[in-house]
């Protein structure tokens, strides 16, 4: 489902997360669609996705709030690809993402642009909860 450039903000993804008609969804890409920390908690929360296996939500304000909520999610244990690219992410949602046990199949993940520091990205790259990660993009 590619809705990105579309401005919806929180209140759409919230809508899109409520949605049963997507059961079979692999594929959102909702970047620069104006969406914040409150938007991701609304679609971390919700299990109407288990065959997401791509997500792309660049160039949005999820932050590490909107990082840590997909942390503690298990709504992702078949997401293979994620970009969070420009999305004002810490630290902190890095090392949310790293002690993550829902990510076990994630493959490629796409930090550019974000406020990761050292810390960040070493908690991503030492993590053993992301055995099969072999792209990461964070310049």
């Amino acid at each position: 489902l590619y809705v990105s450039g579309n401005q919806i903000g929180d209140a759409g993804l919230q809508a899109l997360s409520a949605s049963p008609l997507l059961p079979n969804l692999s594929f959102l890409a909702v970047f620069k669609c104006h969406i914040g920390y409150a938007g991701m908690q609304a679609f971390a929360a919700s299990s109407l996705f288990p065959n997401l296996t791509s997500m792309d939500v660049s160039e949005n304000k999820i932050g590490a709030v909107g990082m840590q909520a997909m942390a503690a999610s298990s709504l992702f244990p078949n997401l293979r690809s994620l970009d969070v690219s420009y999305n004002m992410i810490t630290d902190a949602g890095m090392q949310a993402i790293a002690s993550s046990t829902f990510f076990p199949n994630l493959t490629f993940l796409d930090i550019r642009g974000n406020l990761i520091r050292e810390a960040g990205i070493q908690a991503i790259v030492s993590s053993s909860f992301l055995p099969n990660l072999v792209t990461l993009l964070r310049y």
